[in-house]
């Protein structure tokens, strides 16, 4: 919201300089975000916070600073010099939704000519950021810059039967607005009709049959209050937000409406010439009673810690408008006025006088209480540890939204069962569906890292996801962990060249964090996912439970999300290994006695996998501490199709030193069997 000085300045005298107003104004709560100097005058830049709609107005900030300073605020000319023609003899308002629109207050003006506005008011709208078109349209914003009250003027002569009527759509009922877009209507939206149909979409626009044009001389004036959650819905569904309808959805003022509505016709005579006339034609279906609220001075002290005495809240309260008066057993009783649609309950009455007060005069206290030693649920300390070993591996955490788009799970193949949990009123389509996979999230941010040339990428996030379920009411919430890597094994230094991951690299992290976290059994199993590539993906397996998939993009994710080069991604279960990862691993004293190494080469015939080799030679081999696979060769002498692979066994007894002799034997029983069971040659 842009904020003319000089504007404010015929509302409230101000002799303070605009840094120190900007300063006052944020330390209120109304945050100055930045200045500007346009044309002599100071523009302030603030930002409005959800629940104070009449900030958006010159007026509302005006209010503000003159119950700051202690000062008067002028209230702009609304008087209107009317003709002798009755507005009843010209037309009529029926409101029929009385529900979505307590009230509807509209003017006639007769013989107007459209043209430029005035200089100083064309400047001024330009320097808040609002073009300039005639002086009947310019005038419906300068009032509503002014009073904060949304404003619509009509063509009178394209008015059907001359007649207002507020209602529902019907379902199916389309119409086009001024922007000339076609608008498909349901029945939860609301108009402005004429005799015959649709000529606005109630609080966000105008519609093109009933627009102001160069010929226009009669004009139907329109100020109304419409309920603030119609109008969402209806901007929200429609993807279609203006200022009218960024200030209804906050809320009006209901007493407002014929305020804004004798300024804009006083306005539009000034500049445009024209007759107006005689009366006002207000419905008020839901008249709003006078809100009062109760505080207690003691209680304002308590909450803010403070000793503010009794007469200097009565003085800020004054200056706010609120009329606060003094009632029985301690407690006061303030009028809160229409515009302040956010003072409900004793809380907020306290907020006001703090405000005014001044935060930075209430002390610095530590709060008291009492403390006793929580103990973490399990899980949350299993999450804890996920964390730590993959920050210690190099990952960085990222935390997305729980919401993604059908269409990004469509991308990554992760629908084709059941479908994801829609939500009923999504803040866009991007954010339609609840999330059941991290991957999403993690590859945007991936994405968002490599627009800025950020190359090596390691980020990992653990969350829920929502599983659906059709046998099921609701969705099954599961907690995963699943990262992304990108980028170099090693950088490129002075002493080396820099070498590219590839799928080794993803699984020897997710090895980490298994082994991180007690859990030996781990093995792999092949997998076939959508967005892997293929021969490049395993099922991650906890002794015979799968948790999870791990492998390398395939190359048109990774072209999806602007990653050049290998990525490789895992998201495991973190249900499905706790219950391993939980369990206290047994003390093992450093062995006492040296272990034995020998090597195994191979000749492997196609289709045998090396991790069923070292898993037999696991079995088979007699104090046998560990195999690796330390080389794979094709070519020359070795079969077409075969493959060498070459294997590190390590022998070691904790109760003696084990001969060449027994660790001889072992190997010939080893390659007995797995001759038996693979039909490997001894290369």
């Amino acid at each position: 919201m842009k904020i003319s000085l000089q504007w404010l300045q015929e509302f409230v005298d101000l002799e303070e300089k605009p840094q120190q107003l900007a300063e006052d104004l944020t330390m209120m709560g109304l945050e100055v975000e930045g200045m500007a100097e346009v044309d002599g005058d100071n523009i302030f830049e603030i930002g409005v916070t959800p629940n104070r709609p009449d900030w958006l107005s010159h007026l509302g900030v005006a209010r503000e600073l003159a119950a700051l300073y202690g000062r008067k605020v002028r209230i702009p000319e609304t008087g209107v010099t009317e003709g002798d023609l009755p507005v009843e003899a010209m037309s009529s308002v029926e409101i029929e939704a009385p529900d979505a629109c307590p009230r509807y207050s509209a003017r006639v003006i007769s013989g107007v000519k459209l043209g430029k506005s005035p200089e100083n008011v064309r400047r001024r709208l330009e320097a808040l950021g609002v073009r300039s078109i005639n002086n009947v349209v310019d005038a419906t914003n300068y009032v509503m810059l002014e009073l904060g009250q949304p404003l619509h003027a009509f063509d009178y002569s394209r008015l059907r039967e001359n007649r207002i009527v507020v209602r529902k759509a019907v379902e199916g009922e389309i119409m086009s607005t001024l922007d000339g877009q076609k608008r498909d209507l349901d029945d939860g939206d609301l108009l402005i009709c004429d005799g015959l149909g649709p000529v606005a979409i109630a609080g966000i626009m105008g519609g093109e049959n009933s627009e102001v044009e160069d010929d226009t001389v009669d004009l139907l004036l329109e100020s109304a209050c419409f309920d603030p959650v119609t109008i969402r819905k209806t901007s929200k569904r429609l993807g279609l937000s203006t200022d009218a309808s960024f200030r209804f959805e906050r809320g009006t003022d209901p007493s407002a409406t014929t305020i804004a509505l004798n300024r804009l016709a006083r306005l539009i005579n000034e500049w445009a010439g024209g007759s107006v006339c005689s009366g006002i034609l207000d419905l008020h279906p839901r008249v709003e009673g006078e809100r009062k609220v109760r505080f207690r001075p003691v209680r304002v002290n308590s909450l803010l810690g403070t000793e503010i005495p009794v007469d200097s809240m009565e003085s800020i309260l004054a200056g706010l408008d609120l009329e606060p008066r003094k009632g029985k057993g301690g407690w006061w009783t303030v009028s809160v006025p229409g515009y302040r649609r956010d003072i409900a309950r004793e809380e907020d009455v306290v907020e006001e006088i703090a405000r005014i007060y001044g935060y930075q005069k209430v002390p610095i206290t530590m709060p008291i209480g009492r403390t006793v030693p929580v103990r973490s649920p399990e899980q949350r300390k299993l999450v804890h540890r996920v964390k730590s070993l993959l920050e210690a591996d190099g990952f960085f955490e990222t935390i997305s939204f729980s919401y993604v788009s059908r269409s990004e799970l469509d991308d990554l193949g992760l629908t084709g069962g059941p479908e994801p949990v829609k939500l009923i009123n999504p803040i866009s389509e991007e954010m339609s569906v609840m999330r059941t996979s991290l991957l999403p999230g993690l590859l945007n941010s991936a994405r968002f890292n490599v627009s800025r040339r950020v190359e090596e990428i390691r980020l990992y996030e653990v969350g829920r996801v929502f599983l659906p379920c059709n046998t099921c009411n609701i969705a099954e919430e599961r907690m995963r962990v699943s990262a992304v890597m990108a980028g170099n094994r090693c950088p490129k230094t002075w002493y080396g060249e820099g070498k590219r991951a590839d799928f080794f690299d993803v699984k020897g992290a997710v090895e980490n964090l298994l082994r991180g976290m007690g859990i030996e059994d781990i093995s792999f199993s092949e997998l076939d996912m959508p967005y892997l590539q293929t021969g490049q993906g395993a099922w991650v397996m906890v002794g015979d439970q799968p948790v999870g998939p791990v492998g390398t993009l395939d190359r048109d994710t990774r072209e999806r999300y602007g990653i050049k080069g290998w990525a490789g991604c895992f998201e495991l279960d973190i249900h499905r290994f706790q219950d391993e990862a939980l369990k206290i691993s047994p003390y093992r004293p450093i062995p006492k006695f040296p272990e034995v190494l020998r090597d195994l080469a191979l000749i492997v015939p196609p289709m045998v996998k090396a991790g069923e080799i070292k898993m037999t030679v696991m079995d088979a081999g007699e104090n046998l501490r560990a195999v690796h696979v330390f080389d794979e060769y094709r070519g020359k002498g070795v079969p077409a199709g075969h493959r060498s692979l070459a294997f590190s066994l390590h022998f070691q007894s904790p109760e003696r030193t084990l001969t060449d002799g027994e660790v001889d034997r072992n190997m010939v029983g080893i390659l007995k069997v797995l001759k038996k069971k693979f039909g490997v040659k001894l290369r």
